[in-house]
């Protein structure tokens, strides 16, 4: 992360007090234009960058008008302005909680799309400048996008979710490890003897499912080896290749990123949920009816500006060299799918 000069710097570099230095950045015509203009050409070339809190509390404090409001910019790049918002998807929604916890320290969080027509990344850059916002929530990038390309180092910037992997930025998002590894934990509680695992549909984020399956793996080899499955062959599975799959090694309970098509495949082979096959969704879905781990999105939101606001009291801005990642753990929900076993199921029939 970029490390900016601070006031003094520039003070001990113009051989001024920080009060002149501070006067000659606003232009105040009290300091003479000569000085102004050296004191500036300092600033700039040592990195100085004005704290935009800082001086929106000092100029409350000279104009005795408290500071309200002050934006902050929730950033999405989906190919429709509205593409992000849960209407148009399955996935959760963290623009509710970012706003309330934004309103919560005094901020506005504002909704920016990047793709409007015309619309280029200097601009929008300058656009956000000239508005003076300083801080951006990077929302969830649509399937198939992980970059953006912006002016970094005017901003600080935190992201929500996995997608965006270039830059890295600190980002906050669910702990999909551990969602994984409570699920096998659940299993092995209620009876569960062989636990497969079926990545059912593509996530927006593939790094998602790479947590999934290292907890699963990381579970199986707790197991003797005759208990171990290996995980079903697609990324994401079909269903010929799960009726082969599930034949072959007889699950009595499955691990699933979508229970959709899952269900729908077990039903061709004549293989009912919860009564022959116990079922774990992985999404975070509260309302399908599923047992899984779910997260309060409005939480995620909440975290990713709590992170942005302390960025920004730091001054601290550009692409990090230490990212973050800020990990919030979910709680477990009953579902109708898993049932406690008294004894091991025989899908053998």
């Amino acid at each position: 992360m970029a490390q900016h000069a601070t006031l003094q710097d520039v003070a001990d570099k113009a051989g001024v007090h920080r009060s002149t230095v501070a006067l000659a950045l606003r232009d105040h015509p009290r300091i003479p234009q000569a000085t102004r203009r050296r004191i500036q050409a300092i600033a700039r070339k040592i990195g100085y960058r004005l704290n935009p809190l800082v001086a929106a509390l000092m100029r409350a404090r000279r104009t005795g008008r408290p500071v309200k409001h002050v934006s902050l910019a929730f950033v999405t790049n989906y190919p429709t302005r509205w593409g992000w918002r849960p209407e148009n998807h399955d996935r959760p929604d963290f623009f509710p909680g970012a706003v309330q916890r934004a309103k919560d320290f005094g901020y506005k969080l504002e909704h920016f799309w990047l793709a409007e027509p015309g619309m280029t990344p200097s601009r929008f850059c300058d656009i956000l400048s000239a508005r003076a916002i300083n801080g951006l929530i990077i929302g969830r990038l649509p399937p198939g996008q992980r970059e953006l390309q912006l002016d970094w180092d005017r901003f600080s910037a935190v992201a929500l979710g996995l997608t965006l992997r270039s830059p890295l930025l600190h980002h906050v998002t669910e702990n999909h490890f551990e969602t994984a590894w409570t699920a096998m934990d659940q299993c092995a509680e209620r009876g569960y003897q062989r636990v497969g695992y079926v990545y059912t549909d593509a996530n927006d984020s593939p790094r998602v499912g790479d947590r999934w399956v290292s907890a699963y793996l990381g579970q199986q080899q707790k197991l003797p080896p005759a208990r171990r499955i290996p995980v079903c062959p697609g990324m994401p599975a079909d269903a010929s290749g799960f009726a082969d799959w599930f034949r072959q090694h007889r699950p009595d309970a499955l691990l699933v990123s979508h229970a959709a098509p899952v269900r729908k495949w077990l039903d061709a082979l004549g293989h009912r949920v919860p009564d022959d096959v116990g079922l774990i969704e992985l999404e975070d879905r509260p309302d399908a009816g599923c047992a899984g781990v779910y997260y309060d999105a409005e939480k995620i939101g909440a975290l990713g500006v709590e992170l942005l606001i302390g960025m920004m009291h730091r001054n601290e801005t550009g692409v990090p060299t230490d990212p973050h990642e800020v990990l919030l753990s979910g709680a477990w929900r009953e579902g109708v799918t898993l049932p406690h076993r008294t004894g091991r199921v025989d899908l053998t029939a």
